[in-house]
């Protein structure tokens, strides 16, 4: 059903990381599907892998293996086990060398970060053996026969946490065969988190941990978002722009409320007629709209694709700003034959329940639609008067986006006390860790969920200047800017004081 494919390119919540998988285990879903979902994911691939990148079938050194592990680690009458996917590279280990993973997150199993950018040059230099593992219930990890509400109540952090620490101990008392490795952590995003919420629950077993775009803030409303965008789009784009998509916005926000619904609907191309009495409709065109400007922002994290937009937008043939919008709108959809912004048609991906649906495999929309639900919020309203976006996207939208997924049970009593319980078990942005090192970057949103100032014994945080997302996990180059530069030379110094004690690096 070509709605619920469509709905992969606006779902409610941007996973933090997204992309072509090197070695996968979905050989069994339809290629032209996955062709579509990975070609309408463009707001959910972050950070960058290579569209060129096949997984190196070459290199007799990369090994996909199994973990099994219980289903629920605390409940000691429930023995039930499944297992998950993982991939050692052991190119450059020497014995009594380190352990050094990336960690898997709310995506699908990827061999790339083992195989190229600074985590896997740093192995290099260190000797490390190199593991990635595939996050329950992502990618073709599934602990359940089927993702219902009720087989997802193991879709939690602390569950996640032990998987990820009996693993590791796994490996190195049966993989490496050296209980007294080393191990160095290295996530992205929420796997960042990840890493760094392991340091902190066990630092016995866990030496040091990186965190790239950590989201270890959760936020019930997280209106800073929009507010971010419109910044960037400002810095950028000009005031021409953002006044453009300003009164754009409002526009269509005033001939909704003036019962113009047809102007609307006929402009904007929506699949289903716009109803200015349908709340959720109205609420869901407009994340939408705001959607398509953030996915236009962040294609291919430069300042040209903003640019672009820009003279789009600005555009002098077109009598008003929602006109231009609307012609904007129309070619970077083209592919559609017309915008599926109805409610409705938006959570009908949300509800399939097969493991190995592509909505689930490729994407893990079901999977990170629950995670919000539960436990981290990071609702992106444009509550904040301060952006161009309008006013329609509440919190409301997205807790009936809740209870449509997952039943009436879905309170924003439950939102709230998911956020809150999050932030005191980890800390927030107060974690009190050590051996903890936050990178973030100066135009990422999601900074605002990280940590961006941080000094404890060991760790430290750095936000690159002038630069997009996750620009420092890549391999030092030329084309580095000093400042990225020699923030990737920080991180590498904080490896080897990790693995051998010493100072902080200026």
């Amino acid at each position: 059903m070509w709605v619920s494919k469509v709905f992969c390119a606006v779902y409610l919540v941007t996973l933090v990381v997204c992309g072509a998988s090197g070695r996968s285990a979905s050989a069994s879903i339809d290629s032209k599907n996955v062709r579509l979902l990975k070609d309408l994911q463009r707001h959910l691939a972050q950070p960058v892998i290579p569209d060129t990148y096949q997984g190196s079938e070459g290199n007799p050194r990369l090994i996909g293996a199994r973990f099994r592990t219980r289903v629920d680690h605390f409940d000691p009458q429930n023995r039930d086990t499944f297992e998950f996917n993982y991939y050692s590279n052991d190119e450059f280990y020497q014995p009594g060398g380190p352990i050094y993973i990336f960690v898997g997150g709310n995506f699908q199993l990827t061999t790339y970060y083992i195989e190229h950018g600074l985590l896997y040059d740093t192995a290099a230099r260190d000797h490390a053996w190199l593991f990635t593992n595939e996050h329950r219930y992502y990618g073709t990890s599934a602990p359940v026969e089927n993702y219902s509400t009720e087989n997802l109540r193991f879709l939690h952090t602390e569950q996640v946490l032990t998987d990820l620490i009996e693993w590791i101990d796994h490996l190195r008392n049966e993989v490496v065969r050296d209980p007294n490795a080393k191990v160095i952590l290295m996530g992205v995003g929420y796997a960042g988190a990840l890493a760094t919420w392991a340091r902190q629950r066990f630092p016995n077993i866990v030496d040091g941990a990186w965190g790239s775009g950590a989201t270890v803030l959760a936020s019930f409303d997280f209106q800073e978002h929009a507010n971010d965008i419109g910044s960037i789009i400002r810095r950028f784009g000009g005031d021409e722009c953002y006044n453009t998509l300003w009164v754009a916005f409002r526009t269509a926000q005033n001939l909704i409320d003036s019962e113009r619904d047809e102007t609307v609907t006929t402009l904007l191309n929506t699949c289903e007629p716009i109803d200015s009495g349908n709340l959720l409709d109205v609420e869901t065109l407009f994340y939408h709209l705001k959607l398509a400007i953030q996915e236009a922002v962040f294609q291919g994290y430069n300042t040209t694709r903003i640019e672009q937009l820009c003279s789009s937008l600005v555009n002098k043939d077109e009598p008003t700003a929602l006109s231009a919008l609307a012609a904007w709108l129309d070619v970077y959809y083209a592919n559609l034959p017309c915008n599926p912004f109805d409610f409705d048609a938006n959570m009908e991906a949300g509800k399939v329940l097969q493991p190995g649906a592509a909505e689930n495999v490729i994407l893990g929309l079901r999977q990170t639609q629950y995670q919000a639900c539960t436990e981290f919020g990071r609702f992106r309203t444009t509550d904040d008067d301060n952006q161009p976006f309008g006013s329609r996207v509440t919190m409301h939208f997205f807790l009936e986006s809740c209870r449509a997924l997952f039943g009436g049970w879905v309170t924003d009593a439950v939102i709230y006390d998911g956020v809150r319980l999050t932030n005191i078990h980890y800390g927030g942005q107060d974690p009190r860790s050590t051996n903890v090192l936050f990178t973030n970057n100066e135009f990422d949103p999601n900074r605002l969920l990280s940590i961006t100032r941080y000094i404890n014994p060991l760790s430290y945080a750095y936000v690159v200047p002038n630069e997009f997302i996750s620009s420092e996990i890549y391999s030092i180059n030329e084309q580095d800017s000093d400042e990225l530069t020699t923030i990737k030379q920080n991180i590498q110094q904080y490896f080897t004081l990790w693995l051998s004690g010493g100072m902080t690096p200026l």
